[in-house]
């Protein structure tokens, strides 16, 4: 939480908190210092890495229940790991991957670090949580990257067999779309391999 005020706040040039006591129920502040920009700065200072994009996290309805469709966090790891060993293409939400009748039993490992590990300025990756058996779990991802020396957008997304065909698709599409509007995208693209025809008619749905 401390990380988001700084964020947030950028008019703040300065913290101490002295002393600060952890203990088994927790950690107390006994004083602490907040020191602001003066009004001759003019230009705030700004992180060197983007923050992550609170913005785009959201709880949508499907199916009677309540999903969250949120950026992926670095700790969503081993519930992506599950997710891509359960996913009919090969790396996850990745279109341009043949279509496999069978599960993945092994995940590329660094598409996984690389995803976990987004960076939101070139890629926005959007998980939805939900409830799989009495556990959280993800059900569905999808991204949107930007084209290097383009304004324009790529967008992939899958959802887990079990999901598919029931709208959830669609709810994170036009999530995807609308980050990918937000984010300054002049066109949105959808690459597919040709043998995904499930994909290919849903993106012609959404007026691809």
């Amino acid at each position: 939480r401390f990380s988001v005020m700084v964020v947030d706040h950028p008019e703040i040039m300065e913290c101490d908190i002295n002393p600060l006591i952890a203990g088994p129920d927790g950690i107390v502040s006994l004083d602490s210092r907040v020191l602001l920009h003066g009004p001759e700065v003019k230009e705030l200072p700004q992180p060197a890495i983007r923050p992550y994009p609170y913005q785009y996290s959201k709880a949508r309805d499907f199916a009677g229940k309540k999903v969250q469709i949120r950026p992926v966090l670095h700790e969503d790891e081993e519930k992506l790991e599950k997710f891509y060993q359960q996913a009919t293409w090969s790396r996850g939400c990745d279109t341009t991957s043949p279509v496999s009748k069978e599960k993945s039993t092994e995940v590329d490992r660094d598409h996984l670090v690389k995803t976990c590990f987004a960076d939101f300025d070139r890629s926005i990756v959007l998980v939805v949580e939900g409830e799989v058996n009495g556990e959280k779990s993800i059900i569905a991802a999808g991204r949107v990257n930007k084209v290097h020396m383009s304004e324009d957008m790529t967008c992939a997304l899958q959802v887990l067999p079990q999901f598919a065909k029931k709208g959830l698709g669609k709810l994170l599409a036009q999530d995807l779309i609308a980050v990918a509007k937000a984010e300054g995208a002049a066109k949105v693209r959808a690459n597919i391999h040709s043998s995904n025809a499930a994909a290919l008619n849903f993106v012609k749905s959404l007026k691809f």
